[in-house]
């Protein structure tokens, strides 16, 4: 495998997502830039400071946000359908919980935690109707990095817990929507996650519908602690990344990486891209690195916590297996080639 470049002149973009082989910069108004080089501007400013967005496939829908504060719009074209917003508490440190797609049936829908930092509610994309009604005790648990599995029957949170301590949750939204108070549970959860010395699951991003890619802290495990907790062999280990299959609830594949994971796009069965520092493919077979992008920074998140973290602007597809990068005066589109 390779990395194939291509340039696509462009300044001050701050969000981007793929639709197709387009990619729409939300947060400026909806900026359209093609793959030939080509861009159009709606003239659209919403006069706020947003820097992130998500949208559904299809592209009728997106939501732009403050990364770390508590303010998003949700959008259908260049209309602004309603304002959401989330909780103050911590917002100012970790990542806005918000996820938009569409389920099996078509419709959009919107995940996020509009009172509680600890509250998944999902609503209608179009009407904002909440699909989650009703009596809630939700767990001390700080949503973020919201994900919806390609088929939109799974929802997973990568986020925290204190002291802080990452972790990931994930979810059959089936489920949820038949009764909401399954959001509020932590029965799914990745085994070995709350063990204090042994790893952090510090990202997470759906693989299959059925599997997850959780990648791996930095810090190292104490031995007697994985004596004592009588951690099994196949787990996620420190600068490593797992395979992590919700079905079963096993681990059936982990491998430990030179650097830690970072955000993660899955490439198959058997490799993914991560992006802590600079995009490197890897094996998930032997966790070695296949190919590297070592003059292209694609940031330091490793954590939903990002008040310190650098962040610059990307936007991943993992089926069409590529990945663009704004700089300052371009972005940076990266296929890759088998």
């Amino acid at each position: 495998m390779k990395f194939s470049r291509s340039v696509i002149p462009a300044s001050r973009v701050r969000s981007l997502v793929w639709h197709g082989d387009v990619l729409t910069d939300w947060v400026n108004g909806g900026w359209i830039f093609r793959l030939d080089g080509t861009c159009q501007d709606p003239c659209i400013n919403w006069a706020f400071p947003f820097d992130a967005a998500c949208a559904t496939p299809d592209g009728r829908f997106a939501v732009i946000y403050q990364r770390c504060g508590t303010k998003a719009l949700v959008l259908s074209g260049t209309k602004c359908l309603r304002e959401l917003n989330r909780s103050f508490y911590q917002a100012h440190v970790y990542e806005y919980p918000i996820a938009i797609w569409q389920d099996p049936n078509g419709r959009a829908l919107i995940a996020h935690c509009p009172e509680h930092y600890n509250q998944i509610e999902i609503e209608d994309a179009q009407t904002g109707e909440r699909l989650t009604q009703g009596k809630r005790n939700p767990i001390d648990f700080f949503h973020s990095r919201l994900r919806v599995n390609p088929a939109g029957t799974r929802l997973l949170s990568a986020g925290w817990a204190w002291h802080p301590w990452n972790n990931v949750l994930y979810f059959d939204l089936c489920d949820a929507l038949r009764n909401p108070s399954r959001l509020d549970k932590d029965d799914n959860i990745a085994p070995e996650s709350f063990n204090v010395e042994l790893a952090e699951h510090s990202s997470a991003c759906w693989q299959t519908n059925d599997r997850v890619l959780i990648g791996a802290s930095s810090e190292e495990e104490d031995s007697a602690e994985v004596v004592e907790t009588s951690a099994p062999e196949l787990r996620l280990r420190p600068k490593g990344i797992a395979v992590y299959d919700v079905t079963s609830r096993q681990y059936v594949k982990s491998v430990v990486l030179d650097e830690p994971a970072g955000t993660i796009m899955p490439l198959g069965d058997n490799h993914a891209v991560c992006f802590f520092k600079h995009p490197r493919i890897i094996s998930l077979d032997s966790g070695k690195t296949i190919a590297t992008c070592d003059d292209l920074d694609t940031g330091t998140q490793s954590s939903s916590i990002v008040w310190d973290a650098k962040l610059p602007v990307m936007a991943l597809d993992a089926n069409s297996r590529r990945f663009a990068v704004a700089g300052s005066n371009e972005i940076t589109v990266v296929q890759i080639e088998s």
